[in-house]
């Protein structure tokens, strides 16, 4: 009986203890969160911890930066926020639950958008004690009509997702089913069935993984109810991938690359000239980019600077000279679309050799370095209907740049050796491609 009185004694004390562990892992996790949180987008910092027994209060501050703070400021929107956390510690991990700060400035707007005592955004995550964070995002739906007529109706956004701080790895995925807005003009948008997931991590900025978005239908309707333009089955795809160069003895920071590969497809799209497109297909990929250097370059884009000084200037031709330097490779592998006219094709492989130096200052040495091919087909039938197209297509047949074949414009060109080379057998300098386009 002694020993089931002190096993259970144990177990009783165990359990009782476990909040304090969980208490204190929800501390670490808090706090390592937001230290090691980086965006290009908003900064995360820390204004209070108050830690208890059962539970702990804890409030964040949040800021926008660079590009997304400017577009608030402009719309007169704060661009620094606070967060509520409730943190519950429980025996087998920690349970938040974060809320938006609404001050006496936000509470009207707040309180005719989603109502009454209703938080636009809820967010709720569980932490184990490996420090795997699973969380549920809610945003309330919204039912706002402004003074001046605007309307805006939405059903609830829901985001999920697990964040592993271990690795620094996360995923997600997002729905909303419905958003409309309308002005008092009649003019409206009504855009459904919107997802989405991802999974990989920031680094620096750039997302490294993949993410995909699909749309169900959008349909924006101009003020004369006559003219709209609509899009149904959008589907998008984006990855980044890291990787080192193939052979490279001596991998290092310096030598990594990144790959970024994008698809669009989009089953059809009517425009608001009344023209319909189907099956829209594209395929990008911008492989081998020396990761260092488009690292430079996108950071000095994301920079809330309008105008670049001498020294940022030099930083980035810099950046570009190594860029050049260590290849690259531009592939579009397909940009097709279905027209009533008939099928337009486009596909285009372009490769920039690696070991040019200085190219900022010898720009005349990059075409030597290029090396591809392009394809471009277009219908007859839809060059007839594009004036600029009917009177520059007939003029390049006749100079042997462009063949015509059944019922098909076609462009077949071959780079090599800073000359591009045609189907037809012609020959033109690489630097007067420019010219026979205008």
């Amino acid at each position: 009986m002694l020993k089931k009185i002190l096993a259970t004694a144990g177990a009783v004390a165990i359990i009782a203890c476990g909040p304090l562990a969980t208490g204190q892992i929800g501390q670490s996790i808090y706090m390592g969160a937001v230290e090691n949180y980086h965006s290009p987008y908003l900064s995360i910092t820390n204004k209070s911890f108050e830690r208890g027994y059962l539970s702990s209060n804890a409030v964040s501050r949040i800021e926008l930066k660079n590009q997304l703070k400017s577009a608030f400021a402009e719309q007169g929107l704060p661009t620094v926020w606070f967060v509520n956390h409730h943190i519950e510690n429980g025996f087998l991990g920690v349970k938040s639950t974060s809320k938006f700060v609404i001050d006496k400035q936000m509470a009207p707007l707040v309180n005719k958008v989603w109502g009454e005592n209703v938080a636009p955004m809820q967010m709720v995550t569980d932490s184990g004690f490996t420090g795997t964070t699973h969380f549920v995002m809610t945003v309330n739906p919204m039912d706002y009509t402004h003074d001046d007529g605007v309307t805006a109706i939405s059903k609830t956004l829901m985001v999920k997702g697990e964040f592993d701080p271990e690795n620094s790895k996360s995923q997600f995925s997002y729905n909303l089913p419905e958003l409309t807005v309308a002005t008092p003009d009649k003019e409206s948008m009504v855009v459904k069935g919107i997802n989405g997931e991802g999974k990989g991590q920031m680094q620096g900025n750039f997302w490294i993984g993949h993410q995909t978005f699909s749309l169900e239908h959008a349909k924006f309707i101009a003020a004369d109810q006559h003219q709209f333009i609509a899009i149904n089955g959008v589907n998008v795809a984006m990855n980044n991938a890291l990787s080192q160069p193939s052979g490279e003895k001596n991998p290092t920071e310096a030598t990594q690359q990144v790959t970024n590969t994008n698809t669009i497809q989009v089953a059809k799209l009517t425009t608001l000239d009344g023209q319909h497109y189907q099956d829209i297909a594209f395929k990008l990929a911008l492989k081998d980019l020396n990761y260092k250097a488009i690292s430079q370059l996108a950071e000095m884009e994301q920079s809330s600077k309008m105008v670049q000084d001498p020294a940022q200037m030099k930083q980035a031709m810099l950046a570009l000279d190594l860029l050049i330097t260590h290849g690259a490779t531009v592939d579009l592998s397909q940009l097709s679309v279905k027209t009533p006219e008939g099928i337009v094709n486009a596909k285009l492989l372009l490769n920039i050799k690696s070991g040019l130096e200085h190219a900022s200052t010898n720009l005349t040495a990059v075409t030597e370095q290029l090396s591809g091919n392009i394809n471009i087909v277009i219908p007859e039938a839809l060059v007839a209907k594009e004036p600029l197209l009917a009177a520059k297509l007939p003029v390049l047949v006749n100079q042997k740049i462009v063949t015509k074949q059944d019922g098909n414009y076609q462009l077949q060109v071959k780079i090599v050796a800073d000359q591009l080379e045609f189907s037809s057998g012609a020959k033109l300098p690489l630097a007067m491609m420019a010219l026979f386009l205008q």
